[in-house]
């Protein structure tokens, strides 16, 4: 009777309740932390035995806070005996992929999908756990997906999109960088995408890109020692050792105003080691 009431749904519906329910389930161990939370469901689950939504959310606590995945496996199977087993198929899809079981976890990912074409992380799961079999063609399909669907979309999900693309033979790193600026366009300047693509122009032998990428985080980074060093070797490695040089001077002369920390010492050292190169070259 349950069953056929949620299968009668439309998948939108469907997607939101879901969706819905995994949201509030993480913001409740967030609060209250995992230990709490199991408490508050053991509890329910005595009163309710056979309601699907506690093995779900049991199943969750024990597999992405405390890793007890042979638990979490459990709860899971047993919610699928008790309610429409795609309602755990996400969940599921996601155990396997932390247990590195790609292939399996493709295949409750796309019972998930083809009942909720609609629902973004799940496209994104998938596309890893394909990339991970080697199915680069599915995965960037999978990231296109996701990409279109997920409205706000973490640097993280760019830069594993972007070294998908440009591994793939049918992207290549003109796709990837393409990505990255897509990426920054959607959510901002970031030091992550903007580092990254600076790694792929030199990549494809375009310095003189990657020294007006890495600029364009001068404010954002503060100015700072560590920026100044890059600047150096990426002006070293575009044939510019005078310029290279100042960059590293000025790094050196404020990591001097700074208290040591080993972080410090091991980039002066670095900074040393450049401008060697500097006037060697």
């Amino acid at each position: 009777m349950v069953q056929t009431g949620i299968l009668s749904m439309n998948n939108n519906t469907l997607c939101f309740l879901f969706g819905l329910f995994l949201f509030q389930a993480e913001v409740s161990i967030a609060h209250e932390g995992p230990g709490a939370h199991l408490d508050h469901i053991n509890e329910a689950l005595e009163k309710t035995p056979d309601k699907q939504s506690l093995y779900i959310e049991r199943g969750v606590i024990y597999s992405s806070e405390a890793g007890m995945y042979e638990q979490a496996l459990k709860d899971f199977q047993r919610a699928e005996k008790l309610g429409p087993p795609v309602a755990v198929a996400y969940e599921l899809g996601l155990l396997f992929y932390r247990r590195a079981e790609f292939a399996k976890s493709r295949t409750y990912f796309d019972r998930y999908i083809g009942q909720f074409p609609d629902y973004a992380p799940a496209y994104e799961y998938r596309a890893k756990a394909s990339s991970q079999v080697g199915d680069t063609k599915q995965a960037m399909a999978d990231f296109n997906a996701f990409f279109r669907l997920q409205k706000q979309i973490n640097p993280g999900s760019f830069i594993a999109a972007a070294k998908i693309y440009a591994s793939a033979k049918e992207a290549g790193v003109d796709a990837a960088i393409a990505l990255l600026d897509q990426g920054i366009k959607q959510i901002g300047l970031n030091p992550q995408l903007q580092s990254y693509a600076v790694r792929l122009e030199l990549q494809r032998n375009r310095p003189e890109q990657a020294i007006a990428r890495h600029q364009s985080l001068k404010t954002m980074l503060n100015d700072s020692p560590a920026w100044k060093s890059e600047m150096a070797e990426l002006l070293l490695d575009a044939g510019k050792p005078a310029q290279a040089a100042a960059f590293l001077d000025e790094a050196e002369q404020q990591l001097a105003k700074l208290k040591a920390t080993p972080a410090r010492l091991n980039l002066l050292q670095t900074i040393q080691k450049l401008k060697q190169q500097a006037v060697s070259s």
